[in-house]
């Protein structure tokens, strides 16, 4: 059985009387609604009686939206017709669909031109409210301190993601300035739940030894439960003073990525605890060590491609005879993996060391040492957005998650 949704119930319920609104949603299409948010968006909305339609890129991606009795279109936001047959009698869009799985230019036609066809359609639809779906990755990963509060400067920093959140953003808010078009820019913190991909990603991490407490894990994680941001989404579809503005969504208080990270552990059993740690000194070290091993192993790769170096090689009998420089291909892919330290017939050079102490990415070096607390005070004044589940309670739901996906 699916985790129910409450909060967000009684959120909705009130909605009219807190947020200020005269409306209620009566038909919505959901872009991206066999993704994480959007597929949770849509059993919410079953549940409150709202009818919706699901735009449908991937059908193989779709059985747990098949589950629900629900109108689904084939279509995806590259193809304008698609949305506008969607969008047909829709007074509300939720605009959450994004392509991780695109590289960078796919991604970045994703973002801005799949986010203009859908504001398009929306114009000329004459849809009530577009609800968009950003992320403070408009910060980047290295967020700095104007980040705080929505008044916080773009940051563009290279990463396909960041920079398409950015675009797809200025997109969405050029049609609600330029034409009018009712658009409520919503920006997630850490998103996190049952089915979500960080959950997944961040539990598979550490049963596989792939993942370390940076700074002993004393970063901020900005969490935010999958049904609080699914509170926000629709009460920013009702609120008649959320025209044109942006708005930080994330739970009521922030948690450590030491507390964020090891719940996850937990949930696998205490066999994964305690979890590796490095400063940030040690991950330069490491970083440092690595950039001279790599760097050796191309100079003697340059050297042993050396025309003379080769002709002096093979004018000595014993190597002639024995290695050969004509080695089988087979022989020479391991003596290429034994030098790189990879594993050779079941024994790993540095076998030990690599799973007990994983090098970081930059970017999980970026993220974890983040010490901003994005604030919802916005988000609490417009909408009367009251985040009701804690992190104890969003990670009882996920830890049974994890458990009965068997993750």
């Amino acid at each position: 059985m699916l985790p129910s949704a409450p909060a967000a119930r009684v959120a909705l319920d009130a909605a009219g009387d807190r947020a200020g609104d005269s409306r209620r949603v009566k038909q919505a299409l959901i872009t991206g609604a066999t993704g994480f948010v959007g597929g949770r968006l849509a059993e919410v909305a079953f549940e409150r009686g709202v009818e919706f339609v699901a735009l449908v890129r991937a059908w193989s991606r779709a059985t747990r939206l098949a589950r629900l009795p629900i109108r689904m279109i084939s279509g995806n936001v590259l193809d304008l017709d698609s949305l506008r047959e969607a969008m047909q009698g829709c007074d509300v869009v939720f605009h959450c669909a994004v392509d991780n799985r695109a590289g960078r230019e796919d991604h970045r036609r994703s973002s801005v031109q799949g986010t203009a066809n859908v504001m398009q359609a929306a114009l000329e639809l004459g849809v009530k409210r577009v609800v968009h779906l950003s992320s403070v990755a408009v910060y980047s990963y290295q967020p700095g301190s104007d980040a705080a509060t929505e008044e916080g400067a773009y940051r563009y920093s290279g990463d396909a993601y960041c920079d398409g959140k950015i675009d797809g953003e200025k997109v969405a808010l050029r049609y609600y300035r330029e034409h009018g078009l009712p658009v409520t820019v919503l920006r997630p913190t850490v998103v996190y739940g049952p089915f979500g991909s960080l959950s997944t990603e961040t539990t598979t991490a550490v049963r596989q030894g792939r993942l370390v407490l940076i700074k002993g894990g004393s970063g901020i994680c900005n969490t935010l439960y999958v049904d609080n941001l699914i509170q926000a989404m629709l009460l920013a579809a009702v609120c008649d003073n959320a025209a044109g503005e942006i708005l930080h969504i994330s739970d009521a208080r922030p948690v450590t990525w030491k507390e964020f990270i090891e719940a996850h552990a937990r949930a696998l059993g205490n066999s994964c605890l305690p979890l590796p740690e490095m400063t940030i000194r040690e991950i330069r070290a490491a970083r440092e060590e690595q950039r001279k091993q790599a760097s050796s192993w191309q100079q003697i790769r340059r050297l042993m491609r050396d025309p003379q170096t080769e002709k002096t090689l093979r004018s000595i009998p014993i190597v002639r005879r024995v290695v050969g420089l004509a080695l089988p291909q087979p022989i020479r892919r391991g003596l290429s993996r034994r030098l790189s330290g990879e594993k050779v017939n079941g024994a790993p050079k540095r076998a030990v060391q690599t799973r007990s102490r994983p090098l970081p990415s930059r970017d999980e070096v970026d993220i974890q040492n983040s010490n901003i607390v994005f604030s919802i005070e916005k988000a609490r004044r417009i909408l009367g957005y009251d985040p009701r589940i804690a992190f104890a309670e969003g990670m009882e739901r996920t830890a049974a998650w994890i458990k009965w996906a068997r993750l």
